[in-house]
């Protein structure tokens, strides 16, 4: 029986995405293998306008398997694949975000002339992968946020604040894993993650917090981690590459970013020097009447606060 020789390998149609940055709405086709991605007229894939991006940033090519990889061609400024920085050729798996300089950039996978709602992606990670429509699912929504980070790296400088940035994803990633989340990307400064379980996404927040606690305790420098997080529980629009968005979602970072200037009524709510800018983790009435009795008493009533853009103030709790 003949075999398929390498020559005969499939060559996977993709699609590059940018998101996010100087040419956001572009998008970049190809099944030729390998392609540059950087800012140099000769690269296959030319960013213009970001100076952040070296002039070869990137490689992507396609492995024996079909499999689409991802390589830094010792860029200035790294290259990232869903929010981690990468030091090693990376696979790439439909619907990845790739970051370089200031660009973001969505991978996906098709098949010319057939409709995203039925398609089939032979040879990336499994046997087929199929786009489905949009559906709606009930989740615990956790959002991580990184405490002012331009403003760090405007004080620190650039390599400071990625630093930074490296060592959150070294305590957050595992614990995303840990707890069995669902879902998870990275938002530049944090992550979205979702979990069917509303007691996971709390454990996983409360380590987070306290994991970032001893590592500002123990490290011998003066740039120290601050995050926010936010537990919400709510139904999520799920988009056929996994990425979560809808109501729920938009109360969960609008609660995150909360400051006590915020607050619709005084009544009831803590006084303005307990309220804490960081290292918190606040809760929403939907997430806290998810808890047991018992887990309740570890929450603080904050205050109804005011969110753009939601009509009416929002419970907010505190862990303790």
């Amino acid at each position: 029986m003949a075999t398929r020789s390498s020559t005969q390998l499939l060559k996977p149609n993709i699609r590059l995405l940018v998101t996010k940055g100087e040419e956001q709405g572009r998008v970049y086709e190809t099944n030729q293998y390998p392609f540059v991605i950087g800012r140099d007229e000769a690269a296959d894939f030319q960013i213009k306008g970001d100076n952040n991006i070296s002039r070869k940033h990137a490689r992507v090519s396609l492995d024996e398997e079909g499999m689409v990889w991802i390589e830094d061609l010792n860029s200035t400024n790294g290259c990232f694949v869903n929010n981690v920085r990468i030091y090693e050729s990376t696979m790439l798996t439909h619907g990845s975000t790739i970051i370089i300089g200031g660009t973001w950039l969505k991978f996906a996978i098709f098949t010319p002339g057939v409709s995203e709602k039925e398609q089939r992606f032979p040879g990336m990670g499994q046997e087929t992968s199929t786009f489905f429509a949009e559906t709606k699912k009930q989740e615990a929504i956790l959002i991580l946020d990184l405490h002012d980070s331009s403003v760090l790296a405007n004080k620190f400088g650039d390599e400071v604040a990625l630093m930074i940035t490296e060592s959150l994803n070294q305590i957050a990633l595992p614990r995303f894993s840990k707890y069995g989340s669902d879902f998870s990307k990275g938002t530049g400064d944090g992550f979205l993650v979702t979990f069917k379980n509303p007691d996971d996404a709390l454990a996983a927040a409360a380590e987070i917090l306290e994991s970032v606690k001893v590592r500002n305790k123990v490290k011998k420098t003066t740039v120290k981690i601050q995050i926010r997080l936010c537990l919400h529980y709510g139904q999520c629009s799920i988009e056929p590459n996994g990425d979560r968005h809808g109501n729920a979602v938009n109360i969960a970072f609008r609660t995150e970013g909360v400051q006590y200037r915020d607050l619709a009524d005084k009544k009831n709510a803590i006084a303005q020097k307990q309220f804490p800018e960081f290292g918190r983790i606040f809760a929403t009435e939907e997430f806290f009447q998810k808890m047991d009795t018992r887990t309740q008493k570890k929450f603080v009533f904050v205050g109804n606060f005011r969110l753009k853009g939601i009509g009416t103030p929002q419970a907010v709790y505190l862990y303790k």
